[in-house]
């Protein structure tokens, strides 16, 4: 069986306003849910947003501590498959309430960048070569 990644889980101050985001930001509700958690399926990949201080109790379980809300240890990436759809994902997410930067438009990569209401970092990019 090849490696794949199945699930990744991300912690939320708010379960219910970090739903609404990535609902109204990528168009999707979620596939399970209760008081804690809710899992959404991204086309596979589930991104699964995690009530903070449960995050934490996991995290500790297994000898490590949870990053501090606003530092990032990873960058989710979403590809596109134009410039015009980095553009659209982009706009959603700003009207939904994300923080963007300045799109690059550098060495056939067209990308730019949003951080969540969690300020989670996601990359937005086409890659054209």
């Amino acid at each position: 069986m090849p490696a794949a990644i199945s699930y990744v889980t991300v912690p939320v101050d708010d379960l219910q306003k970090s739903l609404a985001f990535y609902q109204a930001a990528f168009g999707i509700a979620a596939d399970e849910r209760d008081e804690d958690h809710a899992a959404l399926d991204l086309d596979g990949v589930y991104l699964v947003l995690q009530d903070r201080s449960e995050f934490g109790v996991y995290v500790e379980s297994v000898g490590h501590r949870p990053a501090a809300r606003g530092n990032s240890e990873v960058v989710l990436s979403y590809l596109c498959d134009s410039r015009g759809e980095v553009d659209d994902v982009l706009a959603k997410a700003k009207a939904a309430g994300a923080t963007l930067s300045e799109i690059d438009d550098e060495d056939g990569i067209y990308s730019g960048y949003f951080t969540d209401p969690d300020g989670h970092c996601w990359e937005v990019l086409y890659d054209a070569s």
